[in-house]
C-alpha cells in the first residue's frame, strides 16, 4: 500500500500534467507561428528580388545621365584602370566625390570579368554580362528597399494589417520607381538605406 506522501505526490503530478501539456502545446504553436512568419517574410523578399530583377532586365533606357557618370563609369575605371576607356567627368578627376558607391559596382565588374574568363565567354556574351550584372545588383538593393518599407509598415501599424501591406505595394506599383529605383545613381541607394534605418533604428 502506497504511503500518504507518495499518494499526494502522485496526485499533484497528475493534476500538473494537463497544465504542462498545455504549456508545451502553446510553446509549439508559438514556434510554428514564428517559423510561418519567417517563411512568409522570406517568400516576400525572394518575390521582391525576382520582381525587381525582371524589372531591371526589361529596361532598355535610363532615367538620368548620373546613373552612368556618377556610378558605372567611375566603377569601370576603378575595376579596369585609368586607360580602360571610362568617361570620367571633372568632379571625379578632381576627386570631389566619394568612391564608396562606384566601388560596389567596380566589384561587380571585376567579378563579371573573372567569371567571363573562367567560363571563356565570347566577347558578345561578356558584354551582355557586363550590362546585366550592375542591373541585377541594383535590383537586389531596390528589393531590399521594398522589403524594409513593408517591415517599417508593420512596425508603425500592426503585422498583417492592411496599412502595413499598402506601404510596399505603393512603392512597387508606382510606375516611376520602375526606372528610378533601378538606376545606378547614388541617390537611389538612399531609399533602401533609409527604409532599413527606419526598421532597425530606435
Amino acid at each position: 500500500m502506497a504511503s500518504p506522501a507518495l499518494s499526494q505526490a502522485s496526485t499533484a503530478f497528475e493534476s500538473d500534467a494537463p497544465q504542462v501539456q498545455d504549456e508545451q502545446k502553446a510553446t509549439r504553436r508559438a514556434v510554428l507561428q514564428r517559423a510561418k512568419e519567417a517563411a512568409t517574410a522570406q517568400d516576400i523578399l525572394l518575390f521582391l528580388i525576382a520582381f525587381r530583377i525582371l524589372n531591371a532586365l526589361s529596361i532598355r533606357t535610363f532615367f538620368q545621365p548620373d546613373e552612368y557618370y556618377q556610378s558605372l563609369e567611375p566603377a569601370w575605371e576603378i575595376a579596369f584602370g585609368a586607360n580602360s576607356g571610362a568617361w570620367i567627368t571633372w568632379e571625379w578627376k578632381n576627386q570631389l566625390r566619394s568612391a564608396i558607391h562606384p566601388s560596389i559596382f567596380a566589384g561587380v565588374y571585376w567579378l563579371s570579368a573573372e567569371l567571363s574568363r573562367l567560363l571563356q565567354l565570347s566577347p558578345i556574351a561578356q558584354d551582355e554580362l557586363f550590362l546585366a550584372t550592375p542591373k541585377v545588383t541594383q535590383a537586389v538593393i531596390a528589393a531590399l528597399g521594398d522589403y524594409y518599407t513593408w517591415k517599417f509598415g508593420e512596425r508603425i501599424y500592426a503585422k498583417g494589417s492592411n496599412e502595413a501591406w499598402a506601404a510596399p505595394l505603393a512603392v512597387v506599383l508606382f510606375h516611376a520607381n520602375a526606372f528610378q529605383l533601378l538606376g545606378n545613381d547614388p541617390h537611389y541607394h538612399g531609399f533602401a538605406s533609409m527604409a532599413m534605418a527606419l526598421v532597425f533604428g530606435r
